[in-house]
């Protein structure tokens, strides 16, 4: 019988650095999948350990929570739950490397066919905090669109679980006689108010990292230091900067930010602090993704922002126009 850890992304839904939400809402349905796919495997006879975080906390210290728990134990495969975002459709499974490729393309499919829904397939990154960092092989599964009606509609969170679980084990199984525990009422959200989509930023960069951030629409003080909260919080689960996420720019953010660049083709949480930081400043970068693929509806947004601000416009995000789109007060050469 094999040995698992699995666990649901992102803090509790309302809590600190809660998931991506739409049409669903990624912090309450990931862990009813969790809760699936761990019930389905106990009912097999595998030994599964519940890794998740429920902590409020900020993202930094959730993934490191996660971690810490995963690598307290020899399994034969970490599973980590997630909901996308970002204005696709579908399911898609991360890998490190090749090493899971062959089960992730088994959940990726199970769950595709279990739902009805598109198969993305198998995708490869180094950068993924839960991945780079945990001991065994790992996996991360991202289950469906929170912002798709289409995968809104299909969504079944007992059919995605055994899908995952059939996958893993390779033989069609199903929770028997588990029920998911009921998600915890979601608090009533405040009247809109000020911009659009300056307040989707404050709601993201609240989630990503400034738990408390206010969502009024209005680019005011605490809006103007969650922009460096968030640029630091990227910097950390991507290049291990060591950073305090206080919002004050001194040399040790300088340093960690100066020789990095996003583009194009890339997926890093660099790119998710591009997305909110864009619309901190009024400007639409056409969804959100965490951690982020830098797409074409992107760098529009970044080229636009780089015209208006005097830049070299060339679409790509470096020293330049991480400073600006982060930091209000500040005089820059004319240099991306």
């Amino acid at each position: 019988m094999g040995i698992y850890n699995v666990h649901a992304g992102h803090c509790p839904q309302g809590q600190g650095a809660s998931g991506a939400v739409g049409f669903l809402q990624e912090s309450v349905e990931d862990r009813k999948v969790k809760d699936r796919v761990i019930a389905a495997l106990k009912n097999a006879g595998h030994t599964v350990y519940d890794c998740t975080d429920d902590t409020n906390c900020t993202a930094n210290q959730n993934l490191q929570r996660i971690v810490t728990k995963c690598n307290a134990h020899s399994v034969d495969l970490d599973v980590s739950i997630h909901l996308n975002a970002g204005g696709g459709t579908g399911v898609e499974v991360w890998c490190y490397d090749s090493k899971t490729a062959d089960i992730a393309a088994k959940i990726a499919g199970n769950v595709s066919n279990a739902l009805g829904i598109r198969n993305r397939g198998v995708k490869y990154s180094q950068g993924l905090y839960v991945l780079r960092n945990t001991k065994s092989p790992a996996l991360l599964v991202e289950c469906c669109f929170v912002d798709s009606q289409n995968d809104a509609d299909k969504w079944d969170t007992d059919k995605c679980g055994d899908a995952i679980a059939s996958a893993i084990i390779g033989k069609s199984i199903q929770g028997a006689d588990f029920k998911p525990q009921p998600a915890p009422n979601a608090p009533k959200p405040s009247k809109p108010s000020g911009n659009p989509i300056i307040r989707d930023g404050q709601v993201h960069a609240r989630n990503f990292a400034v738990p408390g951030l206010k969502s009024d629409g209005i680019p005011g003080p605490e809006t103007n230091k969650a922009k460096i909260k968030v640029l630091q919080q990227s910097m950390n689960l991507d290049y291990r900067a060591g950073l305090s996420v206080d919002g004050i720019w001194g040399s040790r953010s300088e340093a960690a930010l100066k020789g990095h660049t996003v583009r194009r083709g890339e997926t890093q949480y660099m790119v998710t602090a591009l997305e909110i930081l864009l619309m901190l400043n009024g400007y639409n970068p056409n969804g959100l993704e965490n951690p982020g693929t830098f797409g074409s509806r992107l760098e529009a947004a970044v080229r636009q922002f780089q015209k208006d601000r005097g830049l070299s416009v060339d679409g790509i995000a470096g020293y330049n126009t991480f400073k600006a789109v982060s930091y209000t007060h500040l005089t820059l050469p004319t240099k991306a």
